[in-house]
């Protein structure tokens, strides 16, 4: 006999769009609060997934790297950046979808003894009617699990960092429990 599980939504959208990121450093993708992991919660083999969705703007050829990271702030652990995907230059308001899921692998004592897996794409519209001109980035946790603690409260921060400012304005999210 198999499991049955049931998934759940563990925050509601909101009902605006998020900060609009111009920046060129490193900035949360959408408020931690959003995603966020109670201390203890984390069970061997659960699943969360995020999904985000906006729109893009993009200036001159430039680059942009995604840093998944298991904590509420930047100095959480990192969890497997991607590599710095060069964007589709000069791109007005293209939609984007980002997608991640994070996968519990096993819990420990107490302290960095749990281990978990996490994999993500960010897929951007490109220059209409040209081949192949999509914006798409991978992340994911290579070789083996990361250590982290799941005994205090955290939560899935996603680093986004353009090396030329854009104007990436997420207007969605979904935050849910696949088990």
């Amino acid at each position: 006999m198999s499991r049955q599980y049931f998934a759940d939504t563990l925050t509601e959208p909101v009902n605006s769009a998020y900060t609009t990121i111009t920046a060129t450093t490193e900035t949360v993708l959408i408020p931690t609060a959003l995603t966020g992991i109670p201390a203890n919660e984390p069970r061997a083999g659960k699943m969360y997934e995020l999904t985000v969705g906006g729109t893009c703007t993009t200036g001159a050829s430039g680059t942009l790297t995604i840093t998944p990271r298991y904590g509420l702030v930047i100095g959480g652990t990192s969890l497997g950046a991607s590599g710095a995907q060069t964007v589709v230059p000069s791109i007005t308001t293209a939609p984007f979808i980002y997608r991640c899921l994070l996968i519990i692998r096993s819990i420990g004592l107490p302290g960095v003894n749990s281990t978990v897996t996490c994999t993500g794409k960010l897929e951007a519209a490109g220059a209409v009617a040209t081949a192949s001109s999509q914006t798409s980035v991978h992340h994911g946790t290579v070789g083996a699990a990361i250590s982290v603690d799941t005994s205090v409260a955290s939560g899935l921060w996603i680093g986004v960092t353009f090396s030329v400012a854009p104007s990436l304005i997420p207007q969605w999210h979904i935050w849910r429990s696949l088990n």
